[in-house]
């Protein structure tokens, strides 16, 4: 069972990686190529359309130059303070994944069109398979497959300000949500929960997350990411479950009914709810795929920035 689940993911996420790469990228630091995109459905006539901008940020934290793609919604106006989604992609995605994949910007136009979303920035950073974490080779036994480096520093210290700084946003938490699917949904719950003044809103779809269970997947990483008890009181969104820190904040958790992962997931909307956070459990038919989160992009929008 477990093999067949790995081999079936694994091969999900080399389709999204080959996704995330078909784009060509910007050669200067801090130069964009906008790409624009019309939906299937919006007639030739409909104007304006949104724009996705490839952007690449020198990290300081990672020694490198990394790639953010930023969706602008239809007739995005500098003048305009818009809230920001950070959308945190898979194990093997890139930046390009939510938009190339699974086509999030096609479902924001619809629903902006339709008038019941705010017209919103979503971004999305490449932070290679690293959870979200600074890491450091002396950490643990590295499973082989993770990203080891400042990558929490980047994304909290360099990403969220150099957007903040270009792009016309909402520039407090209640307009700033982070939410990923899978290693993205840890990450997601990891940094919102760590960053609780930056973020009013944290998704976390089909999640990777461990209860040190019979029914664990991928020990490997669990044992990489949580090497020392130490590290296990950083970085498990258990362990950061604070009604304290976390007032204020909502946070969506779903996955799939027969998501070998569904189990943890709920496990952490029950822990949540029992410490009074203001928590949703939305599971839904489906698996740990690509056809499951695309069938469930349309509620993600609106939980972020659906018109009341």
């Amino acid at each position: 069972m477990k093999a067949l689940y790995i081999s079936t993911l694994l091969g999900l996420l080399a389709l999204s990686a080959a996704a995330g790469c078909a784009g060509s990228s910007p050669t200067a630091p801090g130069a964009s190529v906008p790409v624009t995109r019309v939906p299937a459905s919006a007639s030739p006539a409909e104007s304006p359309s949104s724009r996705i901008e490839q952007v690449r940020i020198p990290s300081r934290a990672l020694d490198q130059d990394m790639t953010v793609s930023v969706y602008l919604p239809p007739g995005y106006d500098p003048d305009v303070r818009y809230p920001v989604l950070y959308a945190l992609y898979g194990y093997g995605g890139t930046h390009a994944s939510w938009f190339d994949y699974l086509s999030l910007d096609d479902v924001a136009d619809r629903l902006i069109r339709e008038g019941s979303l705010q017209p919103l920035l979503i971004v999305s950073p490449d932070y290679g398979n690293s959870f979200g974490v600074n890491s450091s080779a002396a950490d643990g036994r590295d499973p082989g497959t993770v990203s080891i480096g400042r990558y929490e520093d980047y994304l909290m210290q360099e990403v969220v300000p150099y957007v903040d700084d270009r792009y016309s946003t909402q520039d407090d938490k209640s307009g700033r949500y982070i939410g990923g699917a899978s290693m993205g949904g840890y990450a997601a719950l990891y940094l919102g929960f760590s960053y609780p003044g930056l973020f009013g809103k944290v998704g976390a779809h089909s999640a990777a997350l461990w209860t040190y269970s019979a029914s664990d997947l991928f020990t490997d990483q669990r044992d990489w990411l949580y090497a020392s008890e130490a590290l296990r009181a950083k970085r498990d969104p258990f362990r950061l479950i604070s009604p304290d820190k976390l007032a204020g904040i909502r946070v969506y958790l779903d996955a799939g009914e027969s998501d070998p992962l569904a189990e943890q997931d709920r496990a952490l909307y029950e822990a949540l709810r029992a410490q009074g956070i203001d928590a949703v459990w939305s599971p839904a038919p489906g698996g740990h795929d690509a056809g499951y989160w695309s069938r469930q992009l349309e509620r993600y929008l609106l939980f972020y920035a659906g018109k009341k």
